[in-house]
């Protein structure tokens, strides 16, 4: 049932109610008219995603950066004696590792992670949730559920929502200390692993040296979460992983141009909303572009000549070979306009490592600027890629490692073109992976 059909029914059952229960009907009736105003609050909404100071942290973990904007909620947070309790203990944990005898790295930041501990503290956030609802429903309604960042849980009654929310921050941390601290549980090492050797004594060493230096900084923490928090984004700086938030505020950047021009376009002019380009990465590290990089451009370039679509998105990060210094989609974006496409056609999304996430940040882009969604978009690749686009076991992969599949009604029209529909849950921000989250 459509929203508009359930909104009617809702009337109509207050109206009913009214007729018998006069005053008590009157009261009741408000409230169920009032409801519909509330949902609406509480659903995604494009261009309301917060700017975080500390744009890798505000990737990661969307969560805090409302504490930048002064929400009161985290105030509460910091006064509920559990979690203030749970924080001195962090803070003292830090001190302590600065002239401690830890001989492991593991030791040093196994004290960081969140694991038994969860439990207690999602019940005392919980708590805090509970004696002042309203104003972090205020919070979720207005800010956190219309941000997208945590869409998939969006349906939810706004504490379990809250809760998840969390959730997240404390897998996201795990994930980046088991990376950067530990070196493991990469899905894929070659190209996303530690910069260091994580066993030897000179990480270890500077590990030591990270306790001292975060200890000054301690000062300035008041909340639960943030001495694993800093010692996670620490641990990110020392290994030159900032990937996923390199290029970002991207509308104010490489895609003002483009954005600007969103607001002109008159959709129903063309039959899809978007070309999607994806990158593959050479892997000789002195070659920019890969061959058959320059091939899928000049494929989607033809094909927007052709009046398709209003816009090319050109999708990948900084991928193969490890650690290198170009950027997939900038290098992309530089051969379309000398190809003579405008740049202001041209989106860019420079943080996708994977097929799967090709499409599901180049679709985060296209619900974010404001996009139709109910308009089909055209993915343009060579055959090779398009053949394993096509193949139902990359939607079993997508499932594997986003937990969903980033796209709906995928269909093969030629050789190198697949449609498909963005899908909602593609804005949700992915814990297991720090560098494309």
């Amino acid at each position: 049932m459509s929203r508009m059909g359930t909104e009617k029914q809702i009337v109509q059952v207050g109206l009913q109610v009214n007729a018998k229960l006069k005053k008590t009907g009157f009261l009741l009736l408000i409230g169920v008219l009032w409801m519909p105003c509330a949902i609406a609050q509480a659903k995604f909404t494009p261009g309301r995603l917060l700017h975080s100071a500390d744009e890798l942290t505000g990737k990661e973990f969307y969560l805090v950066t409302l504490r930048e904007k002064n929400w009161q909620g985290f105030a509460l947070i910091a006064s509920d004696k559990f979690l203030s309790a749970y924080f001195k203990k962090k803070k003292e944990t830090i001190k302590a590792h600065v002239n401690d005898t830890c001989k492991t790295v593991k030791d040093l930041l196994s004290g960081f992670r969140f694991a038994n501990d969860t439990t207690d503290l999602l019940a005392a956030m919980g708590g805090v949730y509970d004696r002042h609802r309203r104003q972090f429903d205020r919070m979720i309604d207005h800010e956190l559920k219309p941000s997208g960042c945590y869409y998939r849980f969006n349906a939810r009654d706004n504490k379990t929502f809250y809760l998840n929310s969390w959730r997240e921050l404390f897998k996201g941390i795990n994930t980046i200390i088991s990376h950067y601290g530990y070196n493991e549980g990469f899905r894929y090492p070659d190209i996303d692993s530690a910069s260091y050797n994580t066993k030897s004594q000179d990480y270890r060493d500077l590990i030591k040296t990270m306790f001292s230096y975060l200890d000054e900084k301690t000062g300035k923490m008041t909340l639960f979460y943030e001495p694993s928090l800093t010692i996670a984004m620490q641990l990110m700086a020392i290994n030159e992983r900032d990937e996923s938030a390199r290029y970002e505020p991207l509308e104010s950047g490489e895609n003002q141009k483009a954005v600007q021009r969103i607001k002109r376009i008159k959709w129903q002019k063309y039959p899809y909303s978007a070309i999607l380009v994806p990158g593959e990465g050479p892997d000789i590290a002195s070659v920019q572009l890969a061959p058959a990089g320059k091939m899928r451009c000049d494929l989607a370039a033809a094909r927007y000549q052709k009046g398709l679509a209003p816009f090319l998105i050109v999708s990948g990060g900084h991928v193969h070979p490890f650690h290198t210094p170009y950027c997939e989609a900038i290098e992309m974006k530089k051969y379309l306009m000398k190809e003579g496409v405008p740049e202001s056609s041209i989106i860019l999304e420079p943080q996708a490592r994977h097929t799967t996430t090709n499409f599901r940040n180049a679709e985060r882009l296209m619900m974010r600027y404001g996009f139709p969604i109910n308009k089909p978009a055209l993915c343009v690749s060579t055959k090779d890629q398009e053949d394993y686009i096509e193949d139902p076991r990359f939607d079993k992969r997508n499932k594997k490692e986003l937990d969903y599949v980033p796209y709906r009604d995928k269909h093969r029209l030629a050789n190198h073109e697949i449609s498909f529909y963005p899908v909602m849950e593609s804005l949700q921000i992915n814990p297991n992976d720090p560098l494309d989250p």
